[in-house]
């Protein structure tokens, strides 16, 4: 895609179906112009390998869509799931102009081969013996800090530690340290990653 845009696609269960959470897709190349990020929730039935999902309303960060929205035009997303990660599309029409949620998402843990993969769970220790060049860009706060793991100048998964924002072993809180790029030595030996999310390529 045009432009260094960066999205996040999270698949939950949902009773017999899927949830399907996609939030991101403006470029930072943009600058001062670029569009807001953008948001989608969408729920539906895996089929073989594809998720064929309807837009639902919800309340986001950047965005809000209610069931009267839907009424007057509804929305789906649809995911092609692979080995190495999803295609996504959509035809939802509320996000700003420049905000672009379609396209190709790499699966979040893609590891060298013997690297162990990200995964809950994993320990400080193991992150930096699977992946010893990667790189921690502090890219949110709030609630808890969300760090994007860049691995040759591009990021390859956003991971959310238990540190409850005091991830940083200068004593920091992560809030004020948004935008740092760290290495793994940074962190409090300790965390354990609580959350891991594919980064739209």
């Amino acid at each position: 895609m045009q432009g260094d845009r960066r999205a996040t696609l999270t698949l939950a269960p949902a009773d017999d179906e899927w949830r399907v959470s996609l939030k991101g897709g403006a470029s930072a190349a943009d600058g001062a112009a670029a569009a807001a990020d953008c948001e989608i929730e969408a729920q539906g039935p895996l089929n073989g390998q594809t998720i064929e999902a309807r837009v639902v309303p919800f309340e986001g960060t950047d965005l809000s869509v209610s069931a009267q929205d839907l009424a007057a035009r509804p929305a789906g997303v649809k995911v092609d799931l692979g080995p190495q990660g999803a295609i996504v599309s959509t035809d939802f029409q509320g996000c700003g102009v420049g905000a672009d949620l379609s396209g190709r998402y790499a699966r979040a843990g893609a590891a060298p081969k013997g690297a162990a993969a990200l995964r809950p769970g994993a320990a400080i220790a193991d992150l930096r013996a699977a992946y010893p060049d990667a790189r921690l860009e502090i890219v949110e706060g709030y609630p808890w800090a969300r760090f994007a793991m860049r691995q040759g100048g591009r990021p390859t998964a956003l991971l959310t530690f238990d540190g409850e924002n005091e991830e940083l072993a200068d004593g920091r809180n992560s809030i004020q340290a948004i935008g740092a790029v760290v290495g793994w030595d940074a962190l409090k030996p300790a965390v354990r990653v609580t959350k891991v999310e594919a980064v739209k390529s």
